[in-house]
């Protein structure tokens, strides 16, 4: 697996979902949560600013210096600290003069006596390009003039601001670091996990003592290793038991079945031509049952990875070559041509012995079942990540309904079918058992592959074995599993 493959893996673990579930709502949170405190910022200001000016305005009320605007005018000019940081006064006499103030803010207000008591919200600008946004009143005065007292709320706005963004900085903080900590739990568990499923493919390949790593009292990944540990244990010991009755049958049926044909080859030499054809007819039943039991005895120690194989690297091109030269005579009594399509050097990993074996479970359906003339063909193909070893006939195929009952045990579909029920096991006839496709789904699921039948455009039957290189890149510890 490529390292852009293990980071998508690892992207849609559900660990690192849930975290990014929990983040990304977190995310929501804390924006709303900036948001909303930057308003309650703003409206706190405003009310500050707002006892501010009242408090202003009361103190002048209280002086009488409401009654007249010029004598407001004077009062404030004499008053060396009313015009503190921030603080804006402005008084208009009653025909819109200028008494006291700032001409800008003037402009700014645009208030023309008289005027209503009323807030103002302004923006004044000012010689260096500052600008002053100015928040407060403008009271009537009693002779028709207009008295405004402001207070400049920008520059404590922006000593304010600092705090939501502060605050949102701590909560992207943690909403990193939440991240962090989900993708680091994320390929913890997928450590654990793969160990696990490493752990069950070698054990599905035939290595009986393959344990799940896990320790005593651990968290719920040990505990379910150690449940995993307890099934393999318990199927490891109702193997050993079938076996035992498997080779305890195979043996008892054995010498009663050897009786039996040397019996009835006597009794074929002596009888009369009349009987001798019933005796033989019972002599090749009799063989089709041996070849029947050594077949399914086959399968199962195939199943079960009791039979003897050695996995190792070897050239495909040369595995299609020995084939071809084995099956030339019949191919060619068939009035067949067989064709070879693989490129050489192209290596695969597993047991030889047993992918001629099903190589030659397939080649032989196809000989049997394509019609006389037509051309067979031996190919080993790069698909994807993997290859594609197996055989391409032009018969009439199976029908894309029945294709996956084709592959179980005595399951004959009929002659229409191009490779339904196989007729050998190693080699041997087995006169429509239905058996070698069986054997062949076995021999494939061995090599962590599989069998598919396929449709061999523009007829014909294409049924191949899937090898996958991450079951190769398993068992070798290779990189890259494929090569070429």
């Amino acid at each position: 697996m490529s390292w852009a493959e293990r980071v998508a893996h690892l992207l849609e673990t559900r660990t690192f979902r849930h975290a990014s579930l929990v983040a990304f709502l977190f995310l929501l949170v804390a924006i709303g949560s900036v948001l909303l405190s930057a308003h309650q910022i703003d409206v706190l200001l405003h009310s500050h600013v707002r006892d501010m000016v009242l408090a202003d305005v009361r103190t002048q009320e209280h002086r009488h210096h409401f009654a007249d605007a010029r004598e407001l005018a004077m009062a404030l000019a004499q008053d060396d600290s009313r015009e503190r940081e921030g603080s804006k006064s402005l008084v208009l006499s009653p025909s819109g003069g200028l008494l006291f103030g700032d001409a800008k803010v003037r402009t700014a207000l645009q208030c023309t006596p008289p005027c209503d008591l009323q807030w103002r919200n302004v923006t004044v600008g000012d010689t260096s390009a500052r600008l002053a946004q100015l928040f407060g009143v403008q009271v009537p005065l009693a002779d028709g003039g207009v008295f405004f007292s402001g207070y400049d709320i920008l520059p404590m706005r922006e000593r304010l601001r600092v705090i939501p963004l502060v605050a949102g900085a701590g909560l992207f903080a943690v909403l990193l670091t939440s991240l962090a900590i989900g993708l680091y739990t994320s390929v913890q568990s997928m450590r654990r996990v793969d160990r696990i499923r490493s752990a069950l493919r070698r054990y599905v390949t035939g290595e009986r003592d393959a344990m799940v790593p896990c320790r005593r009292g651990g968290d719920e990944f040990d505990l379910l290793g150690q449940d995993i540990n307890h099934v393999l244990d318990r199927v490891n010991r109702l193997m050993e038991e079938v076996k035992s009755v498997s080779s305890h049958l195979a043996h008892e049926l054995r010498t009663p079945l050897t009786r039996m044909h040397n019996r009835l080859a006597n009794l074929a030499e002596k009888v009369d031509d009349p009987m001798r054809e019933d005796v033989l007819g019972a002599l090749e039943e009799g063989e089709r049952i041996q070849r029947m039991v050594r077949a399914v005895l086959r399968i199962g120690e195939v199943e079960a990875g009791r039979c003897e194989h050695a996995f190792e690297w070897f050239d495909a091109r040369a595995l299609l070559d020995d084939l071809a030269e084995y099956y030339a005579p019949l191919v060619s009594m068939s009035g067949m041509a067989l064709h070879i399509e693989a490129e050489p050097g192209r290596a695969l990993y597993g047991d030889r012995a047993l992918l001629f074996q099903a190589l030659s479970n397939l080649l032989e359906n196809a000989i049997k079942y394509a019609p006389q003339g037509k051309s067979l063909q031996l190919l080993a193909r790069r698909r994807g990540d993997g290859l594609a070893l197996g055989v391409a006939d032009h018969g009439p195929g199976i029908p894309a309904g029945l294709r996956g009952q084709a592959v179980e045990r005595f399951r004959r579909l009929g002659a229409t079918s191009g490779a339904t029920s196989g007729r050998t096991s190693g080699g041997t006839q087995q006169s429509g058992s239905g058996l070698g496709l069986a054997l062949v789904n076995a021999i494939a699921r061995l090599h962590g592959a599989q069998l598919s039948l396929e449709e061999n455009a523009p007829d014909g039957l294409l049924a191949v074995l899937l090898l996958d290189r991450r079951h190769w890149s398993d068992r070798t510890g290779f990189k890259d599993a494929l090569k070429t």
